[in-house]
């Protein structure tokens, strides 16, 4: 977990105990000076309601008094606890923020001499030890071949790939370029629930069967979403897929299926996949693959 990811988790558990204690305000701001105070007479509990300095018993048919006054007291404990560990995390809060960006050990990592460095294996603890494990290894079910010409593969990476369109070139290359480590076409099989009322189309419209757990390592229930991309500064993972003909119908049926699969796996687009789009007249642009890259890779 990087640094922006921890403040933003003690960032929630801050606001979180913020409304234990702004909840606990508002009600005991109401009953300043009442209080219950709980005594064990011959191994049995008495309630006695404190009030404006006298001590009151409070019978056991009034169940309504006994259970207002048990929340307030409940109230104030929480309070003093909630205040007391937010004091704990705002400490934490203000020495994180102070350098956001960047852990102490990628600070260290960063002025090793660089032919020292690509020499070594680098610990996990680095964000560049961890992009490269990643890189390395294959995350995901399998891969579906290496990655040379065919048919279909045919424009050439800088990394060495050869893929599927020129757009996809321009997204490689430049992912390439940023030191942002991809994989290409892993093969990645969802779990789904079936679900008769989710049917699978095939690429002319008509029903091919229905969603449902386990699909097989077989071609035909592995899906192939284009990139797979890390993040190395947050260590998120992403897929990333690109629809390069919006302006074909039977294009765009066969991808909403392919689409289908993964959301109804749990993924969610905009936090776990990335979609960008283009048809014949709205080419892909440069500066578009920027902005994206920015927002999720940088």
């Amino acid at each position: 977990m990087s640094k922006i990811e921890i403040i933003k988790s003690l960032e929630k558990e801050s606001e979180r105990l913020s409304e234990i204690v702004n909840s606990a305000d508002r009600t005991l701001c109401m009953h300043e000076k009442e209080n219950l105070n709980l005594k064990i007479i011959k191994r049995r509990p008495a309630f006695y309601h404190r009030k404006d300095g006298k001590l009151v018993y409070v019978r056991k048919s009034d169940a309504k008094t006994i259970r207002e006054l048990s929340s307030l007291y409940v109230d104030k404990k929480l309070k003093a606890a909630a205040v007391k560990e937010k004091k704990q995390l705002d400490c934490c809060l203000a020495v994180l923020r102070k350098d956001p960006e960047t852990s102490d050990v990628d600070k260290v990592a960063d002025k090793i001499p660089e032919e020292i460095k690509s020499k070594a294996d680098l610990s996990e603890l680095t964000a560049e030890g961890y992009a490269r494990k990643w890189q390395e290894g294959n995350i995901v079910v399998k891969r579906r071949s290496l990655h040379r010409m065919d048919d279909y593969h045919k424009f050439k990476t800088r990394k060495g790939d050869y893929v599927g369109s020129k757009s996809e070139l321009i997204i490689a290359d430049r992912l390439y370029s940023l030191d942002i480590p991809y994989h290409y076409e892993i093969a990645f099989t969802p779990e789904v629930i079936i679900d008769k009322s989710r049917p699978v189309y095939d690429e002319f419209g008509s029903i091919a069967g229905y969603d449902f757990i386990g699909f097989g390592p077989d071609e035909r229930d592995t899906l192939h979403p284009d990139f797979y991309v890390l993040n190395k500064r947050t260590r998120k993972a992403y897929f990333w897929e690109h629809l390069g003909k919006m302006d074909n119908a039977d294009y765009c049926m066969k991808n909403f299926n392919r689409f289908m699969r993964i959301l109804d796996a749990g993924y969610v687009i905009g936090e776990d996949l990335i979609v960008t789009h283009e048809d014949s007249k709205h080419p892909l642009l440069p500066e578009d693959i920027d902005k994206v890259i920015e927002k999720y890779l940088k």
